[in-house]
């Protein structure tokens, strides 16, 4: 009876042991892949306007009337008196520059231990406006000479619009572009756990004026010239 005794008080002692290890034990803790949530997240912002400029032009026109000819087998050309127009047109224009984030998926993000690389798509620059200020328009027409036609201005208008695109390389908007889409999408991966100095933000490439053809967006009017003189 005594060893009876004994023995249920082990079976009770074990018991109370391994009830109080198993309270004691830490649950384990689930590993959650936060990519897929990235993903959604940074989808949410659709496109992403990053950068804009807005540039003050003057476009300039001048001609003057020429008689040409041929006089004893000799050409020639005489610019008349009293014979020149000129105008300057001011024109305000808006380019901008936006990411396209809707296709944006896991293959844009790749984590290295902590640290998380971040490939955004290819950016787009388009020219969203461009007004003229017909109050400011200076022109000069020689008696001898009809005034500038809408048809005229019409088209130096055109010309402005194609200066302001060629122009496009020398204003480091690519640059900005990816600098103004990282401030944007980091506070996203920060909220997400990561460290900020972790978090690299970049485009697949460095773009040369090579690129520019691929990344400027422009209208049907603009798009001949832009297919000469981009190289597309």
């Amino acid at each position: 009876m005594k060893h009876f005794a004994l023995l249920l008080s082990i079976f009770s002692l074990l018991t109370v042991a391994c009830s109080d290890k198993k309270s004691t034990e830490e649950p384990v803790a689930k590993v959650i892949d936060t990519i897929p949530m990235l993903v959604t997240q940074v989808q949410q912002c659709s496109r992403l306007y990053t950068t804009e400029y807005r540039i003050h032009k003057i476009i300039t026109h001048d001609d003057k009337m020429k008689l040409s000819g041929s006089f004893m087998k000799q050409d020639f050309s005489v610019t008349l008196p009293l014979g020149d127009r000129r105008i300057a047109i001011p024109m305000d224009a808006t380019l901008k520059a936006y990411i396209d984030l809707s296709g944006f998926s896991d293959k844009n993000i790749q984590r290295q231990g902590k640290e998380l690389l971040i490939t955004l798509p290819d950016p787009k620059i388009v020219l969203t406006s461009t007004k003229i200020n017909h109050k400011e328009v200076k022109e000069y027409v020689a008696l001898t000479r009809h005034n500038f036609t809408d048809a005229e201005l019409t088209s130096y208008e055109a010309q402005g619009r194609k200066q302001v695109i060629a122009s496009i390389p020398q204003m480091g908007i690519i640059e900005q572009a990816q600098e103004s889409a990282a401030r944007q999408l980091v506070p996203i991966f920060t909220a997400m756990g990561y460290k900020e100095s972790d978090i690299t933000v970049s485009f697949r490439k460095k773009f040369t004026l090579k690129d520019l053809g691929q990344v400027i967006e422009v209208n049907k009017k603009d798009w001949k010239w832009k297919q000469e003189h981009l190289k597309i």
